[in-house]
C-alpha cells in the first residue's frame, strides 16, 4: 500500500545501465522546490496571484500530475512544468490568505519545511519503521480524506458545505491536525519508497518521478498547514 505516485515506478520501469541514487533524487527534489518557489515569487510580484490564476493552474496542475502518474517516463520534462503551475497556484492561494491574515504565509512555509526536515531526520535515524502495515494504514487514511474532499466538492454544487473543512472551532482545528498528521505520515512513505527504489536499482531517469512524488506531498502539506493557521487566527 505504497504512495501510488512513487510505487508505480517499480511496476513500470525497465532496468537501465545507470541507476538512481539518493543524491540524484535529493538534487532533483531541491530543484523542483526551487522552481515552485521562483514561480510563486514571480507570480506574486507580477500581480498575477488572483483567484482566476488559482482556478486555472489547479486544473492544469491536476492534469499534469495525472499524466506523470500514468506515464512516469514523462516526469523528466513534465515535473518542472508541474512545479511552475503549482508555484503559481500556491502564490494565488497564499495571496488570498495574506490579505486577511498577516504573516500567515511565512509561518506556513516555515512549519512545512520544519515538518519535512524533521520527518526526514526521524526516518534516516530509523525511529519510524515503515513496513507494509504502516503503508496500508497511511493509504487508507489518505483515501478517507480524499473521499471526504471529493464529497464536499460535489455537495458544494448544491450549496452544501462540510463546516469542519473550512470553519474554525475545536472540531475544525482537530480535523486539520489529523489531515496534517496524515500528510506527514505520507512523507515517511515517500522516503521509504524512494529508499526501496534506489536499493532495487531504479533507472536514473526515474529520479525525477521520485522527486515529483515527494513534491506532491509537500504541496498538500503546505495547503493543510495554511488552512490550520487560518482556523487558529479566526479563534
Amino acid at each position: 500500500m505504497a504512495n501510488p505516485m512513487i510505487s508505480k515506478v517499480r511496476e513500470l520501469h525497465a532496468y537501465g545501465s545507470e541507476t538512481a541514487t539518493y543524491t540524484g533524487v535529493a538534487i532533483k527534489s531541491l530543484a523542483l522546490v526551487g522552481i515552485v518557489t521562483a514561480s510563486a515569487l514571480i507570480t506574486w510580484v507580477m500581480g498575477y496571484a488572483t483567484p482566476v490564476t488559482a482556478m486555472v493552474t489547479s486544473i492544469m496542475g491536476f492534469i499534469t500530475a495525472l499524466a506523470i502518474s500514468f506515464r512516469p517516463t514523462w516526469a523528466g520534462f513534465l515535473s518542472p512544468l508541474y512545479a511552475i503551475l503549482e508555484g503559481m497556484f500556491l502564490a494565488a492561494v497564499s495571496a488570498i490568505f495574506a490579505k486577511t491574515y498577516h504573516g500567515i504565509v511565512v509561518n506556513a512555509v516555515m512549519i512545512t519545511f520544519g515538518i519535512a526536515i524533521s520527518s526526514a531526520l526521524i526516518y534516516a535515524r530509523g525511529y519510524v519503521k515503515v513496513n507494509e502495515g504502516f503503508m496500508r494504514a497511511v493509504f487508507m487514511a489518505t483515501l478517507g480524506i480524499a473521499i471526504t474532499y471529493i464529497i464536499e466538492f460535489i455537495l458544494s454544487f448544491f450549496g452544501i458545505r462540510i463546516p469542519q473543512i473550512h470553519q474554525g472551532g475545536i472540531v475544525g482545528i482537530v480535523f486539520s491536525l489529523v489531515v496534517i498528521a496524515v500528510a506527514t505520515l505520507n512523507l515517511f512513505v515517500d522516503y521509504e519508497n524512494i529508499s526501496q527504489s534506489v536499493r532495487q536499482g531504479l533507472p536514473k531517469d526515474y529520479e525525477w518521478f521520485c522527486a515529483f512524488g515527494l513534491l506532491v506531498t509537500l504541496i498538500w502539506l503546505y495547503i493543510e498547514v495554511l488552512n490550520l493557521l487560518r482556523k487558529l487566527k479566526e479563534e
